[in-house]
């Protein structure tokens, strides 16, 4: 750049680099001009939301909160990326507050009212969701992430009718990613077409909305594409040509089928699943064949779940408090683990207790056709919210889930989870940190109450 640069051209160079997300290029120049500029407000806020695109919140909120100092008025785009901040740092509370903030100026924009509605998407409230959606949608009819959010909250009031119909505009707001490959058209619903269906978002949820697989394949023929762990275990259970390839940007395997249409796996909701009724709850995947069984009762557990800071611990029960349900033991229950994190440690530390839980290398198999084998094999899966609910509800085991106060949609806001009738939810009773001991110490009594059934039924 030359030496003559001035201060406009380099924050336009600056903000190329922003835009385009080379950020240690972009970082650079805001350095160079913070070092001449270090009391402009908006410099401060570019630079903090930058940082808050880079998952640097705690750069972002000292930048922010120095750009709300300097400034006469509080932006509400600054607001509403300050509140963000302080959510990806794990403190609601004053994300919350700042959200607020911003949405009570009257200059708020609709993007500030679709923030702040996916805060009450992810703590429960998902009435209080749709209000400040409409909201957004009133002031910007076009605005995917109002519409996204809003279809979470439908989902998990089980407002399926609707739902749906606002489900696809997460690909606008760019949380689904959509597959193209030519001039492919998304399928209409129509029968009598081959479709390319592709998976999205986690394991779990491909298993999930797998459910759908048997009803569009009885009017068309489906060509699949999955996360590469599922290939075998979804031939296996629907006799479909399936590649393993949905994770990866370029692919040529379309071009060896005629293909009529394409559709995203979670995008069948709209044509199959539009009410309670259209929820069989039916198994629909198999595993073959199962590991060898011993006498006793044979218990999964898996207590770690999530990827995200925040939802590992919103879905983590750790190991060490399950006395009360691993005292079954003596009882003539065999735990073993479905754990695919590591989790060594753990396992060692409770088993150092007097405790037995076995592993076997199918917990932690690439192969998710494997772990299928270990978890059909298990007389009872006992987890928090993980894939290894919707693999286990998906064959039939029968399956007791640890749902915190404030699930993810799949879970349902009250009720019981449609996709499968093994499930049975056991929900936390308030979001106290210790408000899982009453849920683990139920699950006790009733595993306890279990084996001593079987013990009769079997005399």
């Amino acid at each position: 750049m030359s030496e003559l640069a001035t201060g406009v051209d380099i924050f336009e160079q600056a903000n190329a680099y922003n835009v385009a997300g080379e950020y240690d290029k972009a970082e650079a120049l805001y350095d160079q001009l913070l070092t001449q500029n270090h009391d402009n407000p908006g410099l401060l806020a570019t630079l903090g939301t930058m940082y808050l695109m880079m998952k640097k919140p705690g750069m972002a909120m000292v930048l922010l909160h120095a750009s709300l100092d300097k400034s006469k008025k509080k932006a509400p785009e600054v607001l509403t990326n300050l509140g963000l901040a302080y959510k990806f740092s794990g403190f609601p509370d004053k994300a919350l507050k700042y959200m607020r903030q911003a949405i009570n100026d009257k200059n708020a924009m609709p993007e500030s009212y679709a923030t702040y509605s996916a805060m009450f998407v992810e703590n429960g409230d998902p009435d209080e969701a749709i209000k400040i959606c409409k909201q957004a949608i009133n002031k910007d009819p076009e605005l995917a992430l109002a519409h996204w959010n809003m279809s979470l909250a439908l989902l998990e009031k089980g407002e399926w009718e609707t739902a749906w119909d606002e489900y696809d505009w997460g690909f606008a707001a760019k949380t689904r990613v959509d597959r193209l490959y030519e001039d492919i058209p998304v399928w209409d619903g129509s029968p009598n077409k081959t479709v390319w269906v592709y998976g999205e978002q986690g394991i779990g949820d491909e298993i999930m909305f797998a459910s759908m697989l048997p009803d569009m394949m009885k009017t068309n023929t489906v060509i699949l594409e999955s996360h590469r762990r599922l290939v075998t275990l979804f031939e296996n259970s629907f006799g479909v040509t399936c590649y393993g390839t949905r994770e990866e940007a370029v692919i040529d395997w379309p071009k060896n089928h005629k293909i009529d249409a394409r559709i995203s796996i979670g995008s069948l909701g709209k044509f199959y699943r539009r009410s309670r009724e259209a929820f069989n709850g039916m198994p629909y995947i198999k595993a073959d064949p199962l590991l060898p069984m011993g006498d006793k009762l044979r218990v999964g557990i898996s207590w770690t779940g999530g990827k995200k800071a925040s939802r590992v611990q919103r879905r983590t029960i750790p190991l060490s408090w399950w006395k009360s349900i691993l005292t079954n033991e003596s009882n003539g229950v065999e735990f073993v683990s479905l754990q695919y994190t590591d989790s060594e440690d753990e396992i060692k530390q409770v088993n150092d207790m007097g405790f037995h839980i076995k592993e076997y290398p199918q917990s932690k198999a690439d192969d998710y056709a494997e772990t299928a084998r270990l978890v059909k094999s298990c007389d009872l899966v006992i987890s928090c919210c993980t894939s290894v609910v919707h693999l286990a509800g998906s064959m039939g085991v029968p399956t007791w889930v640890m749902v915190p106060a404030a699930p993810a949609w799949r879970y349902q806001q009250k009720g019981p989870m449609p996709w499968y009738r093994s499930v049975r939810l056991y929900r936390q009773p308030s979001r106290d940190g210790d408000a899982w001991i009453p849920v683990v110490q139920r699950i006790g009594c009733d595993l306890e109450e279990l084996v001593k059934q079987s013990k009769q039924e079997a005399a």
